[in-house]
């Protein structure tokens, strides 16, 4: 799922969806995937996606603040708060197109009452550590970052991600293959799992058949 708010820096998400279908389409497991995309998502239309679309992955691309003051680069994807009062969170839109924060509170009873299906939350945005951190408790899995990220690292890292989980590696793996992408960047992912299991021990396309009616996984990015 996607959100790109009024008054904030331009990303390029259609890239970056568009490289992540090209990724599983050509992958070994392709077939145990349904990539589903959902675009200027709002609060009201993350609670629809997710009761709707019932996903095993939810993948976030957009902004995200950690209460730095400034925007560390023009091209990443954390929240200018000289533009306005800016909160700790993830950004999504308003029904005016304007941001409106996430709090990781929020966001874990969001997904911890609608996407009951879900395993793994990839939180693409800046700063999203905290909500990573707090969403295992609700789910297997959460992949966050620690600080700032520009928007093509971004790119990079989802690349990266789905094409090893594509081919039937494991989250844990899929995270470090990811991760090795990045190694030239100053970008730092973050893993959080729920207690008692390692990232390593989750092989979506493996589990997909016991988890959906047609035997794909279901991904929705957001």
């Amino acid at each position: 799922m996607a959100a790109n708010p009024v008054s904030t820096c331009r990303l390029a998400f259609d890239e970056e969806c568009a490289a992540i279908e090209r990724e599983l389409s050509m992958a070994d497991g392709r077939d145990d995937f349904d990539f589903r995309s959902k675009w200027a998502v709002t609060v009201h239309e993350l609670m629809r996606h997710l009761n709707e679309l019932r996903p095993t992955i939810i993948h976030f691309s957009g902004h995200g603040y950690g209460g730095t003051g400034t925007r560390s680069n023009p091209t990443s994807r954390d929240i200018d708060c000289n533009d306005y009062r800016s909160e700790n969170g993830l950004y999504l839109q308003d029904e005016h197109g304007y941001p409106h924060c996430v709090t990781a509170q929020a966001l874990r009873r969001m997904i911890g009452s609608a996407a009951a299906s879900a395993r793994v939350v990839v939180l693409n945005a800046c700063y999203s550590a905290r909500q990573a951190s707090a969403l295992c408790t609700v789910v297997d899995c959460v992949v966050g970052m620690r600080g700032a990220i520009r928007d093509d690292a971004a790119r990079s890292f989802a690349v990266g991600f789905y094409r090893a989980l594509g081919n039937h590696r494991s989250v844990g793996n899929a995270i470090e293959q990811a991760t090795a992408i990045l190694e030239d960047t100053l970008c730092r992912p973050c893993c959080r799992t729920r207690k008692g299991l390692r990232a390593d021990q989750i092989v979506l396309s493996e589990e997909s058949w016991s988890r959906s009616d047609s035997g794909r996984a279901r991904m929705s990015e957001d």
